[in-house]
């Protein structure tokens, strides 16, 4: 019986991820079914309905086009320029634009940086997002698992961060997988060591001196 439980459990665990996989395919489903539903209420006819949802995606898909060909987009730089001019509304549109301008995969857009830093204390490494540059002070996103939109916007020097290749994907994938997915474990693993023996150096220079 013992190895009967086991052999359940194991199998169960094994489904979990095509399991989350399904309720997200529902969830999206029924979110799609809820706003047809709502527009269809609206317009009294589900074939307006269907056009309209039609037009919003070539709309969205043109601006997405713009976006990535020519870097900007007329109607969302006039979007921005009404809504950035509202008290209060405006200082929160830019916050959540900034945040989702980090996701954005614009190949022509600058590099957006992955670098380890130790938090949330000395000899403890996780990756974090840099927001922006300042002299030699970093203003960084330090993602919490297994969200990486929660979590933590902290400022430190320059020497206190360790640049890596990680792309925002692979950190994120990273984060979400709680650790489990390693993505170039190679040479995170040779950063980390190479910061803790530079520390061992220092630390026993000085405790000679």
């Amino acid at each position: 019986m013992g190895h009967i439980f086991r052999y359940l459990f194991v199998g169960g665990l094994a489904l979990i991820p095509l399991f989350v996989v399904v309720q997200i395919l529902f969830w999206i489903q029924d979110l799609g079914l809820g706003f047809f539903n709502d527009l269809s209420a609206l317009t009294n006819d589900h074939y307006v309905s269907l056009g309209i949802i039609v037009f919003i995606a070539f709309f969205l898909i043109f601006i997405g086009y713009s976006i990535e060909k020519v870097g900007k987009s007329i109607l969302i730089n006039f979007i921005d320029e009404i809504l950035q001019k509202l008290p209060a509304i405006g200082t929160i549109y830019g916050i959540v634009k900034k945040v989702t301008e980090l996701f954005k995969p614009n190949a022509k857009s600058e590099k957006k940086e992955v670098v380890l830093v130790e938090f949330p204390r000395e000899g403890l490494w996780v990756p974090a997002y840099v927001l922006n540059k300042y002299n030699d002070v970093y203003t960084i996103f330090v993602p919490t698992s297994p969200n990486p939109t929660s979590g933590y916007a902290i400022m430190v020097e320059k020497h206190m961060v360790k640049k890596t290749t990680l792309t925002i994907a692979e950190a994120s994938q990273f984060i979400v997988s709680m650790g489990a997915d390693f993505i170039k474990k190679e040479e995170i693993s040779v950063i980390i060591k190479e910061a803790n023996q530079a520390k061992i150096k220092f630390y026993n220079i000085n405790t000679k001196e």
